[in-house]
């Protein structure tokens, strides 16, 4: 709570406290100046635990002493202070008076707290600290239900869940590992896991062509069906493109040839163009189609070789 958060009634009270208390300062300021002590009281009787209340704090001294009066910052302990307000100096012949009213607050359960406040009078070089005479006031016991019992009271002795955190340490540090780990592997087995692979895309794609290939060829041989023969040419085309990464599948007889000279397969490649081209049936149809089909082995086989020779293929 700040000093603006006092309410018009309250400053009018605060006025007249401090009217009240500059009449009784001056009445008897003799007596305040051969103590030479300030006066500290608190202006009610009792308070409640967590409620403001006030406090007023008032010095009379000679007109040309110097006082400062204690800020937010020092320690009202058992109280805090929320605020404070400051009245302007009165001088008369008896001295000048200077006066504050402190709001503070109290969260302590003893039933009677006490006060004592220093003024800091400057003595030119440094400061002395004059002490009031502690006032104590009274916590309201009927605003206050105090614990008399605490043979009830048990411990809370029940583990609470705590959230997981991300180990960052551990994370980088099996990465670190896992990466090691797997360097090492390819630096020591690279090569072979390689090949490995290579084989395994090459018989993999072999087979795929085998049993389209086969399936032509057995409707060609059974059905007699140009067709079935005409789409084994080209499955098998497809495949040597794939194989030697030549485009095959556009080559002509002649062309095909030159890339893979044999007399048997010239014949085969001879035969399947008269029949495709001449829609002519002939018993050969289906021995031409083996003999391209023994053709492809070979270059399989040859694939094979290269790569367990070392002659490693940048993709197949």
């Amino acid at each position: 709570m700040s000093t603006a958060g006092i309410t018009a009634d309250l400053k009018k009270i605060l006025d007249v406290f401090c009217f009240f208390l500059t009449g009784f300062f001056l009445a008897t300021g003799p007596v305040a100046a051969q103590k030479n002590l300030p006066e500290g009281r608190f202006l009610s009787d009792s308070i409640e635990v967590g409620k403001p209340f006030f406090y007023a704090l008032s010095y009379l001294h000679a007109p040309k002493t110097e006082v400062f009066f204690p800020d937010s910052t020092f320690s009202f302990s058992p109280f805090e202070v929320i605020s404070k307000k400051n009245f302007t100096t009165r001088t008369d012949q008896k001295g000048s008076l200077d006066s504050t009213v402190y709001q503070l607050v109290s969260f302590n359960v003893s039933l009677g707290q006490s006060l004592k406040v220093p003024v800091f009078v400057f003595t030119g070089k440094d400061c002395t600290a004059i002490y009031t005479n502690a006032d104590t006031i009274f916590l309201r016991k009927e605003n206050f239900q105090g614990i008399t019992d605490t043979t009830s009271l048990k411990p809370e002795v029940g583990l609470l869940p705590l959230s997981h955190k991300f180990n960052f340490s551990i994370f980088l540090g099996v990465l670190a590992l896992t990466i090691g780990v797997a360097g090492s592997i390819y630096w020591l087995f690279g090569s072979d896991i390689y090949k490995q692979w290579q084989l395994i895309k090459l018989q993999r794609r072999h087979l795929e062509y085998n049993r389209s290939f086969n399936r032509l060829l057995r409707n060609a041989r059974e059905r007699e069906n140009i067709k079935d023969a005409e789409k084994a040419i080209i499955v098998w085309k497809n495949y040597l493109e794939r194989l030697e990464k030549k485009p095959f599948a556009t080559y002509t007889t002649r062309e095909i040839m030159d890339n893979m000279p044999d007399e048997g397969l010239a014949a085969a490649l001879k035969n399947m163009d008269g029949i495709i081209y001449g829609q002519e049936k002939s018993k050969d149809m289906d021995k031409s189609l083996e003999v391209l089909k023994s053709g492809a082995m070979r270059l399989y086989r040859d694939k094979r070789r290269q790569i367990l020779e070392g002659a490693l293929i940048s993709e197949i």
